[in-house]
């Protein structure tokens, strides 16, 4: 029997690290994501521009020494420096790793010799400035509640790797280590670093029908239908604008599914014009993608970065009146509880 008619049948485990998670009878779908981030830019303008929200930086005697780049990427390092923040060699946390492996580059430049016009070869030592990180998580479905919930797995500070030119040829992941998924308090004394990110950023999002499931449960290879199902219809559950500000009246929820346009029919024989009630039904093959809006938070005291989802957003593809794609746009949020 082939693997897609298994998927088709019954609930599919693919990798035992998430069983335990897994187990809830509740998580109906569940994928594998990972995915590249940029959490930390220069300005804070630039930041909104790709949809990242700084919420608090918090200076104090152990990072004063970097408060001129107060990035994650700088808290991490100190912590790995330390020896306060377990960091290993491969994704699953399994091969533990030295700061000296990680935190260091081996560069070779070309040197000219002015007196004998020789070229040369010399290697370089050099602390990485990394300031992207790749997050491999599982995003699942809850039928029930209609809610989403992630398990954060491992992530990773992304270093550009070099040739003797100087110039980029790719990245790599530095090392990798272990986030918490339990939301810390904001007002925390040893919490000094936190941002709320939305997935704008090219290749953040999730598709609907994934290549890396790790639980299918039968009629659910597509969530999407069943979480427009109890948006329409179950107003116990609250649902937010595209925007994640307002709530939808029960109007508005229903009438994101199916909404009736009047239209203007001009009849060539006898020349007049009459009004047509048309209805136009969202078409559920134009939503392919979903958006995570999360919280990252950096923990000084205890060495920790937290990964919390906070709501998530179906995107609908947008078409003009020839059928060209013109972009996508959230259609609304739906909340976690936490």
């Amino acid at each position: 029997m082939k693997i897609s008619t298994l998927l088709l049948l019954f609930p599919v485990l693919l990798n035992a690290q998430h069983s335990a998670f897994l187990k809830d009878p509740d998580i109906v779908w569940a994928t594998e994501v990972t995915q590249d981030w940029v959490v930390d830019l220069p300005t804070f303008d630039a930041e909104l521009e790709i949809g990242i929200t700084t919420i608090k930086l918090l200076r104090t005697e152990r990072n004063a020494g970097f408060w001129n780049m107060p990035y994650l990427t700088e808290l991490v390092f100190q912590a790995v420096r330390s020896g306060h923040l377990a960091v290993y060699l491969d994704e699953a946390c399994a091969q533990p790793a030295f700061p000296e492996q990680v935190l260091y580059s081996q560069d070779t430049i070309l040197t000219f010799d002015l007196e004998t016009y020789e070229e040369k070869k010399q290697v370089v030592q050099n602390e990485w400035c990394p300031h992207a990180w790749r997050l491999k998580q599982v995003l699942a479905y809850h039928r029930k509640p209609a809610l989403w919930s992630t398990r954060v797995e491992a992530i990773a500070p992304l270093g550009v790797i070099r040739n003797m030119s100087g110039d980029s040829i790719g990245i790599k992941p530095l090392f990798w280590f272990k986030p918490a998924n339990k939301r810390p308090r904001i007002r925390t004394k040893g919490l000094v670093w936190a941002k709320k990110i939305l997935g704008r950023q090219d290749g953040a999002t999730v598709p609907v029908t994934s290549a890396r499931p790790v639980k299918v449960s039968v009629g659910y290879q597509n969530p999407v239908p069943h979480f427009l199902e109890v948006m329409k219809n179950d107003y116990r559950k609250p649902f937010y604008d595209n925007w994640n500000e307002r709530l939808l009246t029960p109007a508005e929820r229903s009438g994101m599914l199916s909404r009736a346009d009047t239209v203007i029919v001009y009849d060539p024989e006898t020349y007049q014009e009459t009004a047509a009630i048309v209805r136009n039904d969202l078409n559920i093959n134009n939503i392919r993608e979903l958006r995570l809006l999360q919280s990252w938070y950096w923990d000084e005291r205890r060495s920790c970065l937290y990964i919390c989802l906070d709501a998530i957003a179906p995107l609908l593809d947008v078409f003009d009146h020839e059928g060209n794609f013109r972009y996508k746009r959230p259609l609304f949020y739906r909340r976690t509880k936490k």
